[in-house]
């Protein structure tokens, strides 16, 4: 029996990046948003700079995009990076673990067995002598 390579159908939109108007999603829109709000909120004189900020904003965003359109994601990551990383540990590093004693219930698990459990201990009430 000949073996031949399984071939999948990858839908495009699994690979394109999103773009609108040929820039990232997200800086669309908040560009746009800014460049509406801003004669609306504060003066309409503002209308022709903000449809001169749009045309620049937009056409910086979609060369961008061209180049890389993930770039203002890796810029995001990279901003939150720190400057230096040392290379031992430091006693003054927060401290991120939680033993379980100082661990939170959350409601969905914890929260409501000890709602029960009080609820539990409010219906058995005092015993009766016989």
């Amino acid at each position: 029996m000949a073996e031949t390579t399984r071939r999948l159908p990858l839908h495009q939109s699994l690979v394109k990046p999103m773009l609108v108007a040929g820039g990232e999603r997200e800086a669309v829109f908040a560009l746009a948003f800014v460049c509406i709000a801003a004669p609306i909120l504060f003066s309409l004189w503002l209308i022709p700079v903000s449809v001169i900020v749009a045309g620049v904003g937009f056409s910086f965003l979609r060369s961008l995009a061209k180049k890389d359109p993930q770039a203002l994601g890796v810029i995001r990551r990279h901003w939150g990076q720190q400057a230096f990383y040392p290379a031992a540990s430091s006693a003054y590093a927060p401290v991120k673990y939680k033993s379980p004693k100082e661990q939170s219930q959350s409601v969905a698990s914890g929260g409501v067995l000890s709602v029960i459990s009080k609820l539990m201990k409010r219906n058995r009430g005092p015993k009766k002598k016989s």
